[in-house]
């Protein structure tokens, strides 16, 4: 039976989609291993994206707690050591954790960041795409690469990722090749070790919304 028709009946079949999706992506998700084993060390790699994650965390906490409002410069030596500034992250922050006012400031908006972080917990990197291909001259000039991210916080991921119909379809593209509704990624600089966050996935942010939106 064709893989589509399999998921047609599955989604059916209230009963069996947790333990067929779950096992589904489980399945790609080892077959994808065995083939990128030699060129991405998924161990090394977890253990940065861990520190950064660390970091990046505390500097959210900290915009979470900032009352009074911020200019551009202040708002990016925030976050000077878990996102590069000027970057796609820079703005993504802006836009999606912050309100800018009539005076040009910025104030902390709380937003979906519960969602976000869980997401961003459960990740693991998967492999990368190679470097970033940007082509807005009016952002940060700095090698930004594509990592991978598989993310699993419950059924709704699954359902999201194999059935919205935002990819086509859900895979883990071969080490070093992008592609866009593939799977979801985070932009990253790689810098004497440590990594900073350059940009957010439209993959990633769509199941972060459609999760948040789910939620309420």
């Amino acid at each position: 039976m064709a893989g589509a028709a399999i998921l047609a009946q599955c989604l059916r079949a209230p009963g069996f989609l947790r333990r067929v999706l779950t096992a589904c992506l489980f399945l790609a998700w080892l077959l994808a291993g065995n083939a990128m084993a030699q060129e991405f060390d998924r161990a090394a790699e977890l253990k940065r994206y861990r520190a950064w994650l660390s970091v990046f965390t505390q500097d959210m906490d900290r915009l979470a707690a900032t009352r009074g409002p911020l200019t551009d410069a202040q708002l990016d030596a925030l976050f000077e050591r878990s996102v590069v500034p000027g970057s796609r992250g820079a703005g993504f922050i802006r836009g999606a954790f912050a309100r800018q006012t009539g005076d040009g400031a910025y104030r902390s908006h709380y937003g979906p960041r519960p969602v976000f972080m869980g997401v961003l917990e459960s990740g693991i990197p998967a492999g990368q795409g190679g470097r970033y291909p940007e082509t807005d001259d009016t952002l940060a000039s700095t090698d930004l690469t594509v990592w991978y991210l598989h993310v699993d916080v419950g059924d709704m991921t699954n359902t999201y990722l194999l059935s919205s119909g935002e990819f086509t379809p859900y895979r883990l593209p071969p080490a070093g090749t992008f592609e866009r509704k593939a799977y979801p990624f985070l932009l990253m600089e790689s810098r004497e070790g440590a990594l900073r966050l350059g940009g957010v996935s439209a993959e990633l942010w769509g199941l972060v919304t459609w999760l948040h939106n789910a939620a309420h």
